[in-house]
Formats: structure tokens, C-alpha cells, sequence
């Protein structure tokens, strides 16, 4: 099997589970066709015409239908169906399709286009009275107005059973394009479109539930974040339904002016604005600055882009519409890959959202220049990557928005924290001492004031050098916030000293239970650690309940205690006892005589 042929199998299997069994009930079996006659019979309900189809082009203004049956334009020519028809504003194609209804066929039957964004669509069928029975669809024609209004053209064909008859198609657009051509009688067709509609609708009601979401998270929270890919979700499902054909069956039905002309701007906003949020998430300025520029540019090109859908020579317009609408998504494949590549997981899910949605537009374009079979399924393929790229975006902009607030918030704890352990700098601490210490006198609240050194720490600097002596500050936080509660503030005081305020504890039995399993867990060396590297803590504590010391001078004091330590001591771990009041002597002598006291009552007689 050559590359092209797997490459449109590939697609067509994607198209298919885009629109679960709509496409399996059109496209099963074999059509059956003799030379350019298409068998309508029981046996096949639905099918799409894969014989050769006759067709004219004309160039200039149409000379009409009677003359086209007639032959004054010239005889019709056969082309495989799958043909791209070069098709602009100046130029009318014409299909003859001669179709035999069995006499076991159920009637009537239809023939639709697949192409929401064809122009103009009309169906000639004979009147049996000499005229001719005309039908017309497409988006320069009000989708009210339409034989049968529905995402596409679709036209009902009255075949008398067991003859032949011969209808003419008549084509005009804007831009070159592939004319599927697929029959189907009354009752499958009916049953095409439930699945149609079932299937866009779980898609976009899939999309409408996120954007909901995203509103309450922007109302409850302000996110600006959120809020912008709200306004962008809600573009998305605008872009997705009009290209799918519902915004103009269900939002803009009456305005074939905008229903025209917004299969050309839709699109390309939705890709610009898509690839300024991905250069938003992915914060290429700093490793990236070349790319991220040109994701700004490009991203922003797509207002001017947009105003050319309404020049009156729409040809160049449309060329540099698909140029732009297959750049993009490779442009945000490639900003998801050099953000993965620098180790940032977001990358990861833009690749994921991306990759779909780049290989259906590279098959399209490929389809454009006749490089792979033309398959209308591909389109559906691409905008189901759309849609599922929507969910796979917001989960990389959360990811993003929480690194940026991580990062906020450490820049803000700046002034307050210690930089190298993230505890509380020595300012910050001697605040959380004091309001102990008030805590203490006025409301008799139990804590204890703690400081731990790791006395080791210059031995193990000069030894090992300043990094192994910082890593060894981290792993001693790391058994800190181990004997830590949450409630318990601890702050760096000073190089190898950090400072504890243990709420709620009046018993010396207590801290030494903590402290205790502090200084054994300093003793076990880092399992795969080489050198093996122990740390030795000293504890000095004070009770507020026993003594309530001065906050100026309270680290001096507990820093004086730990100083009388040995780095052998037996007992690293030490209160600082209150001060003994001795009672003052009483005078034996009075400033009053006996006889003055005597007088005053104080004593007896």
C-alpha cells in the first residue's frame, strides 16, 4: 500500500470517529455504477459517488441551464470524483449526474455536498413538463431559503422508478475545491443527520461546559487568566460550529452576507488568537526570543488577515488564508516542542493538543496540491483536533499560572525569608518571639523559646567545602519541620543557628521527647551519601511558663547557655533556669519609738 493510500485511509478512519456511524452508513460498500450511471438500489442505501462525474466549467457570467442541457457551452468532460475543481469568483462549474432508480428502491432519495463553506449549490432536475425543477443551497444564500436548511446543501431528488434520469449540479465558490458527491434515500439520510447533529453537539455542549467553568473560576477567583481563555473558548466554539456548518443553520440563518464571509474570518482569528495563547503559556521570551517574536507577529497577523476576507477579488485572499491557517498549528507544535525540550512539562501537553490538529492540516494542504487523495472527512478530523486541544490548553495554562504564582509568592516572602531555607529571617522571627512573649504575660498561653545550632557545620565547611556545608543546612531544616508543627514558627538567626517558638508546651518532658528525635535523626547519615555526613545538634530552651525573659536579650541568653556546651557534651540539651530571688532581711530597729508604736495600735500593750 503506497504512503498516500495509507495516509487517506488514516484520515478517513479519524473522519469516521469524528461522526461515529454516519460516515460508516455512507460510505459502506462499493457504489454502484455503471460508466458515469449511478444505481440508486435497496441493497445500499447510502453511498458517495467514487466513478467518474462529467463536468464544464465556465468562465464569465453562466449561460444558463437550458443552455448548458443543450451543449451550447460545450460537451461535458469525465473526472474522478475525487478531482480538485478550480474553482474561483469568476468561474461556474457544472456536474451531470445520470442516475437509475431500481424498482426496489425505496424513494426518495437525496444528494447532499458535504462543504458548509461551498458558495453557491443548485440541483436542475427535470420537471416532466419540459422545465426544469430548481433547488438552491450554499452560503451566499440564506440558510432559511434553502430546499432543505441543515449544515450543508442537501437536496431531495424524485426519481421515477426503473428509468434513467440526468440532474445537473451547479457549483460556484471562491476557492479551489474537492465536490463530494453522496446519495442516500429519505430514511438514511434522516438518520445521517441525527448522528451529525449528535455528534457536533456532544462536541461543542463538551466545550460550552468548560467555558462555564472557566466563567465561575474568573467570577469567584478575578483570574485574569481565565477570564481571557474564556473569550477564547468561546471563539473556538464559534469557529468550530460555523465551520461545521451550525452557526449558520442555527445563529446567523437569515444573513448569507456574514454566513459568506465568516468561513473566511473565523478561522484564521481562531488561529491567531490560538498561537498568541500558546506563546503566552509557553514563555519563550527569555530562551526562545527569536520564536517568541515570531509567535507575537504572526499571532497578531491575523486582524489584517481577516479585513481581506472582504476585498471584492477574494483568489489571494483565500491563498494566504490556507498559507496562514496550515502555519499556525506547525508554529505551535514547534513552540510546544522547544518548551518540552527545556524540560518544562507544559510543553509536554501543548504537543499533545497540537500534533492532531498539525497533522490534519498538513493532509489538507496536501490535498489542495492533488499530493493525496481528497477526502471531505479530513476537514472533520481537523476540527475535532480543534476541539480536543481546547481542554489539553487549559490544563497547560493552570500549570502555568500555578509556576507563576509559586514564584510570585517567593519573590514576595523575599523580604521576610531567609533565602537559602526559606524559614523566617532573624527580624521576622524576633517578631513571632515577642507576640509569644505577650501572649505569655497577658493571656497565660504556654510556649517555649528554642534555639538549635548544628555545631558541626564549620567542621564540615572546612572539610568539604561551602556546598556540602548549605546542603547540610537543608537536610537540618528538613529534620526541623519534622518535630515542627504548622502553628510553630522557626527562623535562620544565624549562620548554623535557627530559632524554634513551640506553642502550647509547659513541659520539659516534651521538648526533650522532640528535641531527642531531632538529634538522633541528625545522627543517620544520608543513605547513598558520600562521604557519610552526620549532623550534631545542640538544643538550648526556655519556658514561659517557669521565667518570661527580655525579647531583646532572650537569643543572647539562650546563645550564651549553648556557648558553655563541649561538642562532646553528654547533654545537648539545656534550660535556661530562672533566676533565684532570696528574700530580703528584716531591720531590727524602727524609725518609731515602742511608745510610738504602742500608741498607733500596732502592737500590744
Amino acid at each position: 500500500m503506497s504512503a498516500a493510500r495509507f495516509c487517506a485511509h488514516m484520515w478517513r478512519c479519524i473522519g469516521l470517529a469524528v461522526l461515529w456511524g454516519m460516515s460508516v452508513c455512507a460510505t459502506a460498500g462499493t457504489p454502484a455504477a455503471q460508466g458515469d450511471l449511478q444505481v440508486l438500489q435497496a441493497g445500499q442505501p447510502a453511498f458517495e459517488i467514487q466513478s467518474d462525474i462529467p463536468t464544464l466549467l465556465e468562465i464569465g457570467a453562466s449561460a444558463g441551464i437550458d443552455a448548458i442541457a443543450g451543449g451550447a457551452r460545450g460537451a461535458f468532460v469525465p473526472h474522478p470524483a475525487s478531482t480538485i475543481q478550480p474553482l474561483d469568483d469568476h468561474s461556474t462549474l457544472w456536474m451531470q449526474l445520470r442516475l437509475h432508480r431500481n424498482a426496489d428502491a425505496p424513494s426518495p432519495w437525496t444528494l447532499h455536498i458535504p462543504l458548509p463553506h461551498l458558495d453557491q449549490a443548485v440541483l436542475y432536475q427535470p420537471d416532466g413538463k419540459g422545465g426544469w425543477r430548481r433547488q438552491e443551497a450554499g452560503d451566499t444564500v440564506a440558510v432559511n431559503d434553502w430546499a432543505h436548511p441543515g449544515l450543508y446543501p442537501d437536496f431531495e431528488l424524485q426519481l421515477p422508478a426503473g428509468t434513467t434520469q440526468t440532474v445537473y449540479l451547479q457549483i460556484r465558490n471562491y476557492k479551489h475545491s474537492g465536490i463530494p458527491l453522496r446519495l442516500a434515500s429519505a430514511e438514511a439520510r434522516q438518520a445521517q443527520r441525527s448522528v451529525e447533529y449528535v455528534a457536533i453537539g456532544a462536541m461543542v455542549g463538551t466545550l460550552l461546559m468548560l467555558l462555564g467553568s472557566c466563567l465561575i473560576h474568573y467570577a469567584v477567583t478575578g483570574d485574569k487568566a481565565h477570564g481571557w481563555y474564556a473569550a477564547y473558548t468561546a471563539l473556538i466554539v464559534v469557529v468550530i460550529t460555523s465551520a461545521a456548518g451550525l452557526s449558520g443553520q442555527w445563529l446567523w440563518p437569515d444573513s448569507p452576507i456574514w454566513s459568506n464571509y465568516s468561513y473566511m474570518v473565523l478561522p484564521v482569528l481562531g488561529v491567531g488568537v490560538t498561537v498568541l495563547f500558546v506563546r503566552h503559556v509557553c514563555g519563550l521570551r527569555n530562551r526562545f526570543p527569536i520564536l517568541e517574536r515570531c509567535l507575537a507577529w504572526f499571532g497578531w497577523a491575523c486582524l489584517p488577515l481577516a479585513c481581506l476576507s472582504f476585498l471584492p477579488e477574494r483568489t489571494m485572499a483565500a491563498d494566504l488564508h490556507g498559507a496562514y491557517l496550515a502555519i499556525g498549528p506547525l508554529l505551535a507544535l514547534g513552540a510546544a516542542i522547544a518548551t518540552w525540550r527545556r524540560g518544562n512539562t507544559i510543553g509536554k501537553w501543548l504537543f499533545l493538543a497540537y500534533l492532531p490538529q498539525s497533522l490534519a492540516v498538513l493532509y489538507l494542504a496536501a490535498q489542495m496540491y492533488s499530493l493525496v487523495p481528497t477526502l471531505w472527512e479530513a476537514r472533520y478530523a481537523m476540527l475535532a483536533g480543534v476541539a480536543f486541544s481546547v481542554p489539553l490548553l487549559l490544563q497547560a495554562l493552570n500549570m502555568r499560572t500555578r509556576e507563576r504564582r509559586e514564584v510570585e509568592d517567593r519573590a514576595n516572602a523575599l523580604p521576610t525569608q531567609d533565602a537559602l531555607t526559606g524559614l523566617l529571617n532573624k527580624e521576622q522571627f524576633m517578631v513571632q518571639v515577642e507576640a509569644a512573649l505577650t501572649r505569655a504575660v497577658e493571656d497565660k498561653e504556654p510556649a517555649a523559646i528554642v534555639l538549635v545550632e548544628v555545631t558541626n557545620h564549620e567542621n564540615l565547611r572546612k572539610a568539604f567545602g561551602d556546598a556540602l556545608a548549605e546542603q547540610c543546612l537543608l537536610r537540618a531544616v528538613v529534620k526541623l519541620h519534622r518535630v515542627l508543627r504548622d502553628v510553630d514558627p522557626a527562623g535562620r538567626v544565624d549562620t548554623a543557628r535557627f530559632g524554634l517558638v513551640l506553642e502550647g508546651l509547659s513541659s520539659r518532658n516534651t521538648i526533650n521527647e522532640r528535641m531527642v528525635r531531632l538529634i538522633a535523626s541528625g545522627l543517620i547519615p544520608l543513605p547513598g551519601l558520600q562521604p557519610e555526613v552526620t549532623l550534631h545538634f545542640h538544643v538550648t530552651c526556655v519556658l514561659l511558663n517557669e521565667m518570661i525573659p527580655d525579647p531583646r536579650t532572650i537569643l543572647d541568653q539562650l546563645g550564651a547557655l549553648m556557648s558553655e556546651m563541649s561538642p562532646r557534651t553528654r547533654r545537648p540539651i539545656r534550660f535556661l533556669e530562672p533566676e533565684m530571688t532570696v528574700p530580703a532581711a528584716l531591720q531590727a530597729a524602727s524609725e518609731f519609738g515602742p511608745n510610738d508604736t504602742q500608741s498607733l495600735g500596732l502592737l500590744g500593750p
